[in-house]
C-alpha cells in the first residue's frame, strides 16, 4: 500500500501537468515549435535553440497530462507530431553545431606575444 506521501506526490505531479497543459493547447505548442524551427533554420542562434528546448519540454508535459487523463488517442497523435519535429530539430541543430565548429576552426589564432 503506497504511503500517504507517495499518493500526495503523485497527485501533485498530475495537478502540475494538468495546469501546464491547460495554459495552452497542444496544437498551439506544435505550431509554436514549427515557427521557432523555421526561425532557427533562417537565423540560427542559442536563444532560439533554448526556446525550442523549452517548447519540447512543454509539449511533453501536455502529452503526459493527456495520458494521465486517459486521452491516449490524442496523446499518441501529439506524440507522433512531436517526434517528427524533434527529429527535424536534432538534424538542424547538428548542422548548426557543425557550422559553429567550422567557424571556430577558420578563425586565426592570435599570438599573445
Amino acid at each position: 500500500m503506497p504511503s500517504l506521501f507517495l499518493q500526495t506526490y503523485r497527485l501533485l505531479v498530475v495537478a502540475v501537468l494538468v495546469l501546464m497543459a491547460a495554459c495552452s493547447r497542444p496544437d498551439d505548442t506544435i505550431q509554436e515549435i514549427k515557427q521557432k524551427l523555421e526561425i532557427f533554420k533562417v537565423k540560427p542562434n542559442m536563444a532560439t535553440l533554448e526556446d525550442l528546448d523549452k517548447s519540447f519540454d512543454k509539449i511533453q508535459a501536455q502529452i503526459d497530462a493527456m495520458q494521465a487523463k486517459g486521452d491516449t488517442v490524442q496523446a499518441d497523435l501529439y506524440k507522433r507530431q512531436a517526434f517528427t519535429l524533434r527529429y527535424e530539430y536534432r538534424s538542424v541543430r547538428r548542422e548548426f553545431i557543425r557550422w559553429s565548429n567550422e567557424q571556430l576552426q577558420k578563425k586565426p589564432e592570435r599570438d599573445l606575444d
